[in-house]
């Protein structure tokens, strides 16, 4: 499996950059497209991964808590510290997404 998707990637690398160097408009819209399916699943992948990620955080504690009920304050207190960096991790790739899809970042004309 991970070996065709890196094949796949490979594939579609020569794709990427044939797009970003021609000037036809027909280039233009592949690339931009591919650029929103990548930014789609980019966003997508770290929603999922985010919400795996706070599932086994919230399971976790809730086992821990069962375990030994007095530690309960401190577990919790716990989990809720590390969902936050999860949800921070998942607000960096939405905001990585909307900087690939609202700018011109590719194309050298961002003025950033």
């Amino acid at each position: 499996m991970k070996g065709k998707a890196l094949g796949i990637l490979m594939a579609l690398l020569p794709t990427l950059s044939f797009a970003a160097e021609a000037g036809s408009s027909s280039d233009k819209a592949l690339f931009y497209g591919l650029v929103a399916l990548a930014s789609g699943l980019a966003i997508g992948l770290a929603g999922l991964g985010a919400g795996v990620g706070m599932g086994q955080a919230v399971r976790g504690t809730q086992e821990g808590i069962a375990r030994n009920p007095n530690a309960g304050g401190r577990l919790q207190t716990v989990m809720f510290i590390g969902l936050a960096f999860i949800e921070t991790i998942a607000l960096y790739a939405l905001f990585v997404v909307i900087v690939f899809v609202f700018t011109n970042i590719f194309t050298g004309k961002a003025g950033l």
